[in-house]
């Protein structure tokens, strides 16, 4: 398991891969909401600085999604608008995908493919929040951090191996192996391990990592001596999410989603969650639009 892995084999398991430290800026703000009395205009204060944060939080703010707000809105009144939760998850999106783009060095076709794969990293960790409200788990989890970062490490093979599209692409199409299985044939190692090191370097909840490491493993699914049932109940909703928004299509090009066949009975059990409710979640997706394209083919 990657969570026990020996600090001589992690050299290994990254394979040359540098893992993406977080901004100086992120430290900061992590620093000020840990405060216990914390500030959000001294939170505003610190994004006010970085033009390139202060502007994407401007852009999302004025999205449809958000209601739109006037073209003179201060990152005072944004920060005051969006909420520390929600500004601080904002953050943690641009800073990650900022950190996994080379915007100088990348070619074309590249950087545009990572810009859709956040797309859909940005989807899972919506959703994840749409589930986790509907059976009653506390936005203190922070799923949404958990669905963005749990595939992160697919970023980095896509900015380094060329063919890994077409890998991923193999890995969904197994009816039998896992998929991390089919990367670990290609490159002995697999996202799942780079997500894990990334969340954790990011600092990440030690046991929202543990999640993201095991998430690509059916053995999880089948016995409780892998997982509590609370941390069985947060995977379970990464699940959900990945199923729902479409990942076996937007990143494995697949019509049918071979690993949620294999591991969907326990994964409902894990989350107390009833076909019709899943049926209901999947209709609020559709409306609110995430997954419902094809972000690579």
């Amino acid at each position: 398991m990657v969570a026990t892995a020996k600090q001589e084999n992690i050299d290994s398991l990254l394979k040359g891969i540098t893992i993406p430290s977080p901004p100086q800026i992120l430290a900061d703000i992590q620093m000020e909401m840990a405060m216990p009395d914390a500030d959000l205009g001294h939170l505003a204060k610190i994004i006010a600085n970085d033009a390139g944060l202060s502007g994407a939080i401007i852009k999302i703010l004025h999205s449809p999604y958000y209601g739109g707000a006037n073209e003179s809105t201060s990152i005072p009144q944004a920060v005051l608008m969006l909420g520390e939760k929600t500004t601080m998850d904002i953050v943690n999106s641009i800073c990650i995908k900022n950190a996994t783009i080379n915007f100088d060095e990348m070619p074309d076709n590249v950087y545009s493919t990572l810009n859709r794969f956040w797309d859909s990293a940005s989807d899972v960790a919506k959703v994840c929040e749409l589930i986790a409200a509907q059976i009653g788990i506390s936005r203190d989890e922070n799923v949404y951090l958990l669905g963005l970062f749990h595939n992160v490490g697919i970023a980095l093979l896509i900015a380094r191996h060329e063919k890994y599209l077409d890998i991923i692409e193999k890995s969904y199409a197994e009816t039998e192996s896992r998929i991390v299985d089919v990367e670990n044939e290609a490159y002995d190692t697999n996202h799942a391990v780079l997500s894990y090191y990334i969340a954790k370097s990011w600092k990440l909840a030690p046991n929202l990592c543990r999640i993201i490491s095991m998430h690509h493993n059916p053995s999880t699914f089948t016995s409780s001596e892998h997982i509590d049932e609370h941390n069985a109940q947060l995977l379970g909703i990464l699940k959900i999410a990945e199923h729902i928004v479409g990942l076996h299509r937007i990143l494995g090009n697949q019509d049918i989603d071979h690993e949620w066949g294999r591991i969907s009975e326990n994964v409902m059990l894990m989350v107390g969650m009833t076909s019709y409710e899943l049926d209901d979640l999947k209709a609020q997706t559709v409306e609110l639009g995430y997954g419902q394209q094809l972000y690579f083919r």
